[in-house]
C-alpha cells in the first residue's frame, strides 16, 4: 500500500530519506497489514504518539486510530506546531459523551460532550482528560457494554463511562 505521507516542523527533520529506516518519506510504502491505521504509519517510522500534535487523512483532522488506505494524504504535526491548529478540534470531529465516576470526577465534569478527531482511541481520550496513571486499572464502558482494550476506537456518538478501579475487602 502506497501511502503520500507528508511529515512537518521537527517531524521532517526527525525522519529523512536515506535515512536508518530507509524510506522516502514522501511515499511509503507499508504492505504488511491488511489493516492499516495512522499508528502503524507512526511505527513504521519511529515516531511516538507523544511527539504529534496534529493527524491530518486527506486534509481532515484524524486521530492515531484512523484507518488510511492505499494513496491517502496523511500528514503529522509536531508537538511544538499544535498552537498553529487551537481551532481544529471543532472542524471535522466527531462528538461522544463522557462519563466520570466517583473520584474521577476532579479530572472533569460528571457528564460531558467531547469533540474529538475521526479515529480517536479510549488511550487518546484518558489523555485528552489528564487521568492520572496513579489511578489503576479504570473501568470502561462504551454504550454501556465493557471495552477492555485502551486502542478500542471510539464512533460518533459513543457513550464512555470510566470508573475506577473496584475496591473490595
Amino acid at each position: 500500500m502506497e501511502l503520500n505521507l507528508k511529515l512537518y516542523g521537527m517531524l521532517k527533520e526527525k525522519v529523512k530519506p536515506g535515512s536508518s529506516n530507509g524510506e522516502n518519506i514522501n511515499k511509503l510504502d507499508i504492505s504488511d497489514k491488511e489493516k492499516l491505521r495512522v499508528s502503524d504509519v507512526m511505527d513504521k517510522l519511529d515516531i511516538l504518539e507523544s511527539e504529534v500534535s496534529h493527524i491530518f487523512v486527506n486534509g481532515r483532522y484524524s486521530g492515531i486510530g484512523k484507518e488510511v488506505q492505499e494513496g491517502d494524504r496523511v500528514g503529522l504535526f509536531p508537538k511544538n506546531m499544535g498552537i498553529i491548529f487551537a481551532e481544529i478540534p471543532k472542524i471535522g470531529s466527531i462528538s461522544i459523551m463522557v462519563k466520570l465516576f466517583a473520584n474521577l470526577r476532579t479530572y472533569g465534569p460528571p457528564k460531558s460532550i467531547v469533540d474529538i478527531p475521526e479515529g480517536s482511541t479510549i488511550k487518546s481520550l484518558i489523555k485528552k482528560f489528564r487521568i492520572s496513571e496513579k489511578e489503576g486499572k479504570l473501568i470502561i464502558l462504551i454504550n454501556g457494554l465493557p471495552c477492555h482494550d485502551n486502542d478500542y476506537i471510539l464512533l460518533e456518538h459513543d457513550q464512555v463511562a470510566i470508573f475506577p478501579p473496584l475496591a473490595g475487602g
